[in-house]
């Protein structure tokens, strides 16, 4: 009796097979549990196990295989419905095998006098179950040898607990258990030589080490009063995980169960040619109440696989399971599923009615996998030979792949060649006449396109997105093209009808262009000759006449229509373009020896005219001119510029000029008699006098002089001085009586 916060966990170990068969009709379900389909070893190898897969009874301590009984709790069951996931297999539960079956009630039950499984023990812990108790258990086991580097197989939970006891403290439980030496990666020997024996259980949740259980995958919230902690201390993302989870409320749909899990697939890596247990358990928790059942499916543990695939004229709309001549390339597709890490050569015989090289593209004879590629492809073009011939045939046959553990069988795929579909086209009047009196005059043309490969399209040469139909005016006597594609032509189809215009001298249109200052008027003309005149002139928003004064705000066209006797109607503009006020600038430079000598820099946008007033009387006509003031003070600066038209503009800027003293000596001379840089002086501006004193390296004075012309020529007492550094002092005489003092050195160098 479950009461209180009591609750029941599921557990399925290590595949043990019990088949139990009930057929209830009208059903979405059949589970069939007689003889032999609820004997664990019959139900494993004929029907969970692939027909590449051999697998035996586990071999007991005395080296015979165990005894496995016949069980009510396993069996067949087969469902009519794909919202399910699985069609067939074995299930195991928690009770009698049709309890399953919505309407039915399984009544076995078994007290827990067996010894509790320590590999179930281990789940329970995982999930946090209060209670260890283990009732009713099922459990089928078998072995067998690797014949390649993984295993699985697919399988579904179920329970009767998930509407009440969502997140209790304690579930029913299952697991299948793989027992063996070198899963998913591990050593297959321990240090001191003896095996490493694992054991792992593959009832997961997809890329987790959590059990699958009523904890750990369900609604996403707790049932009843039960604590969500529960839930979540089992399995943090239970809420995350909710999406592997399917309501089934009063079991009445599909199984007689309340919820259950989307396809899970029990996987692991193995070593080939190692020996392997799988053990499979599942129970009640505590009591024998509300059972839980696991759907294991048919035939879903086999062996891994070589599958051969095809794709036709890839990249083409169609798909006809027939590859078209000069249409894109068909594929054959080699993938493998497990064994990834042997080096595997594939090779073919191809045969058939084509050709290789003739009628379709060589293609190698072997594709050879790498360790860790586990999908290649064969590229196929068929050729347009532009013959008509029947289809024929490209058969790829597969060898027997054999591996260290494995023999892959043969397989073949064939490929149909056909010939290509050609589109197609005609051009032709629809309306109208082919020979038309004035140009300009009207025609309909239609293009006509049929047949093809795909998705096949026409146009006109004139009008690529204009339809079949065209309108044309020709002016002279024009031929014109419709084409027409498919997905598989590089060129086009193509026909033509021409239009013939009898022989007529078109209206010719001509115009000036004219540019004007802004503000101005000016008078347009539209001129036009040939043609059949008297002409009809009209101006877009204008007189109807050859001459319009216009005044423009902006640079503009304006539009004008001929029409002659003969209706044919040609238009021309005519531009007037309104020239920008060219924009007077300019920026100045004091020279810094003499600020009375200004540098100018004309920034203006046009400088096809420039006239400069520098403010004292002085004039230029240069773009960037050069003038030199008398004296200090502020001058107002004027530069006018006009463009090629005679746009003006202008601008005046006020400048002040000061005039402070300058003195500078050089850092250097070379008094050699060569005549340049024989001699050393003070240029100077804005002082009024000065006492200059050169020294030698010991403080002799080799020169002096008060006359700002004079200069040293590198001679004391009437001989040359040696090269060196010397130093001077300079004390200069300002206006006002202001003195001002400058030392420095300067270098000799002979």
């Amino acid at each position: 009796m479950r009461t209180g916060n009591f609750g029941r966990y599921f557990l399925a170990v290590v595949v043990v097979l019990v088949t139990t068969t009930t057929s209830i009709l009208g059903q979405n379900i059949s589970v069939n549990s007689t003889s032999p389909r609820n004997q664990p070893m019959w139900l494993v190898q004929n029907v969970m196990v692939g027909p590449n897969m051999t697998v035996f009874s586990p071999i007991g301590p005395l080296g015979t295989p165990i005894s496995q009984p016949s069980s009510v709790q396993i069996g067949k069951f087969n469902i009519n419905n794909p919202s399910f996931g699985l069609d067939s297999g074995i299930v195991m539960v928690s009770s009698d095998a049709y309890d399953v079956v919505p309407g039915q009630s399984g009544s076995y039950t078994s007290y827990p006098t067996q010894t509790p499984s320590a590999n179930l023990t281990t789940v329970l812990n995982a999930i946090g179950s209060s209670s260890s108790s283990q009732y009713d258990r099922a459990s089928i086991q078998f072995s067998f040898v690797a014949p390649g580097d993984s295993v699985k197989f697919d399988y579904i939970f179920a329970s009767k607990e998930y509407t009440s006891y969502t997140c209790s403290s304690f579930n029913d439980v299952f697991g299948f258990f793989l027992i063996g030496q070198g899963i998913n990666g591990q050593p297959l020997w321990n240090a001191n030589g003896t095996p490493n024996i694992d054991t792992v259980n593959l009832a997961v949740i997809p890329g987790t080490t959590t059990p699958v259980a009523v904890n750990t995958i369900n609604q996403g919230f707790p049932s009843g009063s039960w604590p969500a902690s529960n839930c979540s201390s089992a399995n943090p993302n239970y809420v995350t995980n909710s999406v592997f989870y399917n309501a089934n409320s009063g079991g009445t749909s599909i199984i007689n169960m309340e919820g259950f899990t989307d396809v899970f697939t029990a996987k692991a890596s193995v070593s080939c040619g190692s020996l392997y247990t799988i053990k499979m358990f599942i129970c009640d928790v505590s009591d024998g109440a509300l059972n839980s059942a696991v759907f294991i499916g048919a035939r879903s543990f086999e062996l891994p696989a070589i599958s051969l695939s095809q794709a036709w004229n890839k990249g083409n709309s169609f798909n006809d399971s027939t590859m078209v001549e000069g249409c894109s390339p068909s594929w054959l597709y080699l993938e493998r599923q497990g064994a990834v890490f042997d080096t595997m050569v594939v090779d073919f015989n191809i045969l058939g009615t084509a050709t290789s090289g003739v009628d379709y593209s060589p293609f190698p004879s072997s594709v050879t996998l790498l360790p860790g590629v586990t999908r290649d492809s064969i590229l196929i073009w068929a050729y347009d030979d532009g013959l008509a011939e029947a289809p024929e045939t490209i058969e790829v046959v597969m060898q027997p792949v054999t591996t260290n553990c494995a023999v892959y069988p043969a397989q073949y795929k064939t490929f149909l060649i056909r010939d290509k579909v050609e589109v197609t086209v005609a051009a032709s009047v629809a309306q109208g006449n082919d020979t038309i009196q004035c140009p300009g005059q009207q025609s309909t043309l239609l293009g006509t396109f049929t047949t093809g490969e795909g998705t096949t399209t026409g146009w006109w040469g004139t009008d690529t997105a204009g339809g079949v139909q065209l309108t044309v005016n020709p002016l002279s006597t024009e031929t014109y093209y419709f084409y027409g594609i498919d997905e598989c032509m590089d060129t086009a189809a193509v026909d033509s009808v021409t239009v013939y215009v009898l022989p007529y001298d078109s209206v010719m249109t001509y115009s000036d262009t004219t540019w004007i200052c802004p503000g101005e008027s000016v008078e347009i003309q539209a001129k036009a000759r040939y043609g059949t005149p008297p002409y009809t002139i009209t101006w877009t928003g204008g007189p109807t006449d050859s001459l319009w004064t216009v005044t423009p705000v902006n640079s503009r066209w304006y539009p004008f229509k001929v029409v002659d006797q003969c209706g044919f109607i040609t238009r021309d503009s005519v531009w007037v373009g309104v020239a920008p006020v060219p924009g007077a600038a300019f920026t100045y430079l004091p020279n810094p020896s003499n600020p009375l000598n200004v540098q100018f820099f004309n920034q203006s946008s046009d400088t096809n005219y420039v006239a400069w007033y520098f403010g004292d009387g002085g004039v230029s006509a240069d773009v960037d001119p050069t003038h030199s003031y008398a004296k200090p003070g502020t001058y107002s600066v004027s530069l006018a510029v006009a463009d090629s038209l005679g746009c003006s503009d202008s601008v005046t800027v006020d400048i002040e000029l000061r005039m402070d003293y300058y003195v500078y000596i050089p850092t250097a001379f070379t008094p050699n008699g060569d005549i340049i840089n024989d001699r050393i002086k003070v240029e100077a501006l804005g002082i009024e006098g000065m006492q200059w004193d050169v020294f030698n390296r010991w403080g002799l004075k080799v020169f002096s002089t008060d006359d700002v012309s004079k200069s040293w020529d590198g001679t004391y007492g009437g001989q040359p001085v040696p090269e060196g550094i010397y130093s001077y002092r300079i004390l200069i005489y300002l206006p006002f009586g202001n003195i001002a003092e400058q030392h420095g050195t300067f270098t000799l160098i002979r």
